[in-house]
């Protein structure tokens, strides 16, 4: 998400303030997607990619790797 940020200049500002909330994305999400707007447009475009799945692959690969190499 950063990289995404950084590829369409976002200040790194907005997104430092986005981690430091310390509120669940989904709630996020509910605070700032208008109906039919262009962050839940987006969302969308993540959804279909099956985003939440991807990211939770990759850190569950990450983990496996960190703990065959820590053998």
């Amino acid at each position: 998400m950063a990289d995404g940020g950084e590829q369409q200049a976002y200040p790194e500002k907005l997104s430092a303030m986005v981690m430091k909330t310390g509120k669940h994305p989904g709630q996020l999400k509910d605070q700032f997607a208008s109906p039919g707007g262009i962050s839940i447009s987006g969302i969308h475009e993540l959804e279909k990619g099956a985003f939440r799945a991807s990211m939770m692959n990759a850190i569950i690969s990450a983990t496996k790797r960190s703990h065959k190499l820590g053998q």
